[in-house]
């Protein structure tokens, strides 16, 4: 056990069998209570039938191993005394972190442990020095009537942003700590920004106070964002107001929601970025086998006078190692945009972003 602590988990070794590979070994310490172990994430995946760990002996250590050959970092989580079958949003609610695993992504109930596989040089590489002129990240507390809660906004301004600058370009996002804290959009904006990959930025990142409830088809957080955080933020800072230099985004179901709000707004938000976005979630009341992004772009698309009223660019990236559902969500999703002749990039990568 002291082995373990140390090493930190999961454990990970070469293959004695093939040295292409690495053996990942996930490790939880139960107790007398703990009935049944299952991990969860891109890697493994979310197949309940091979990600049960085994008990070791008589010991309260559990235990399970994976082969791979890829390079990846991905998410994960622990649900002990799983009973819940396939009801994964039950399941969601008591997901449990690595025990001896330092590297987490996100916040409170957010938090995910992570695992990274060989990416760190991948990385890092992409940012070869910090000798960028760096934006500025002020948070406030902002207060929301239609949601009746209070949350944490981050406004990123770049290096030489000033009132009477030119007006900027608008970038607004889901899970607004986790893009501060564990993606670095701070140090990516600065990049692209000061290299001109890109045009001169704001970016406003969203903290979550109910994640599972405000991202997945809400119409009261459409209402926020349209009503109250926009308005101030257009009243506040030098941006544009045309839709087609407003761009929402968000990861996993951080990207269903920008879909959902582009889609309910279409006079508003005219550019969506989606990084593993959860569009195969399923709406509330709606019966059809098609998830409804995909279902109402294409009702809408069909159209050709409704063309130009709706998203004008959008950008799908999608982990390798996601989930089947998720994975063929998009790519559908991506092929409904390309048969209406929108303008769109998919983008397979082999992390979870």
């Amino acid at each position: 056990m002291h082995e373990i602590k140390s090493n930190h988990t999961p454990l990970i070794e070469q293959c004695p069998a093939d040295n292409q590979y690495k053996l990942i070994t996930y490790i939880w310490l139960g107790d007398q209570n703990t009935e049944n172990v299952y991990v969860f994430g891109s890697f493994p995946g979310w197949d309940l039938s091979v990600n049960q760990l085994q008990r070791l002996l008589q010991t309260d250590i559990w235990y399970v191993t994976f082969r791979t050959d890829k390079s990846f970092i991905s998410t994960y989580y622990f649900s002990v005394n799983d009973v819940f079958e396939n009801d994964w949003i039950k399941r969601s609610e008591q997901y449990e972190i690595d025990q001896f695993n330092r590297n987490t992504f996100g916040e409170g109930t957010n938090k995910a442990s992570v695992l990274n596989i060989g990416m760190e040089v991948q990385y890092s590489s992409r940012f070869p020095s910090n000798d960028y002129p760096s934006g500025k990240i002020e948070t406030y507390s902002f207060y929301s009537s239609i949601l009746n809660n209070t949350r944490k906004i981050h406004i990123y301004t770049p290096h030489d942003y000033s009132h009477t600058s030119h007006l900027q370009e608008l970038l607004i996002v889901f899970d607004g700590n986790s893009f501060i804290n564990d993606l670095s959009i701070t140090k990516t904006l600065n990049y692209l920004i000061y290299e001109k990959e890109i045009p001169s930025y704001i970016a406003v990142a969203i903290d979550p106070v109910d994640r599972l409830e405000e991202l997945t088809h809400n119409d009261k957080m459409n209402a926020f964002l349209t009503k109250e955080l926009l308005p101030w933020i257009q009243a506040k800072y030098h941006v544009y107001q045309e839709k087609n230099h407003i761009t929402i985004a968000g990861f996993s179901l951080g990207g269903l929601a920008a879909f959902y709000a582009a889609l309910q707004n279409p006079h508003i938000f005219g550019n969506v970025l989606s990084l593993s976005g959860s569009v195969h979630w399923k709406k509330d009341n709606y019966e059809n086998t098609i998830p409804w992004i995909e279902n109402q772009i294409s009702s809408i698309y069909s159209n050709a006078t409704h063309l130009h009223s709706y998203i004008a660019v959008s950008y799908i990236a999608v982990g390798e190692l996601e989930n089947e559902p998720l994975l063929t969500a998009n790519r559908r999703l991506y092929k409904a945009l390309e048969e209406k002749k929108r303008p769109n990039h998919l983008r397979r990568v082999s992390r979870r972003t």
